[in-house]
């Protein structure tokens, strides 16, 4: 990579990153909010999740289009997207049509969003020239992967009682996710701003 490539990476980089700030953020809140009111806010955390996921997607969405020509597997970033905005649209409609059940089908679409989002996330993290960023990248996109998985298992095994376990499931998920992101964030940016004062 010339000089100039990597000057013109490093501007992007500081011009995107608070997006991967805001996914961050986004999550934490999402995950406080889930051991602060776990029984009384079941449904309503599904409504979070929906708006979370919605956000979520947008900002990857925009964050994929800006990257299309200069990542080479933005459309990775772009699936991502689109999956949770398609996830956070799915939970929105579903609980004014049914009640306990609606939240049954609802848990198996963050399920599977999960293991879709971490699968398709491995790619997009294995791209970033940043060893640090790579790294927590790829530990977020495994995070995501084995909480689908281990909501998943619970869903099959005690579906019941799992729906008010999973809120504190739901929660360390987005706190660690969010911590992840927020460290990643910090971390591009400071690459950025490195390779800037060097160029």
């Amino acid at each position: 990579m010339s000089n100039d490539d990597v000057i013109e990476v490093s501007k992007f980089i500081k011009s995107v990153w608070w997006l991967v700030l805001l996914r961050g953020v986004f999550a934490v809140i999402l995950g406080v909010l889930a051991f602060v009111w776990p029984v009384a806010t079941a449904v309503a955390f599904v409504w979070v999740f929906a708006i979370y996921a919605i956000v979520d997607g947008v900002v990857n969405i925009v964050q994929a289009v800006s990257t299309r020509k200069t990542d080479p597997t933005w459309g990775w970033l772009l699936t991502i997207g689109v999956v949770g905005l398609i996830a956070g649209i799915v939970v929105m409609i579903f609980p004014a049509a049914a009640g306990a059940l609606a939240l049954l089908v609802l848990l198996w679409i963050v399920a599977i969003w999960a293991i879709v989002s971490g699968i398709f996330g491995i790619p997009a993290a294995a791209s970033i020239a940043s060893g640090g960023a790579k790294v927590l990248g790829i530990v977020f996109s495994v995070l995501s992967i084995l909480f689908g998985i281990l909501l998943a298992i619970l869903l099959f095994t005690t579906p019941q009682s799992a729906l008010i376990g999973l809120i504190y499931v739901l929660g360390a998920y987005a706190v660690l996710a969010g911590i992840v992101l927020v460290v990643i964030a910090f971390q591009a940016r400071s690459a950025a701003n490195a390779a800037l004062k060097a160029a």
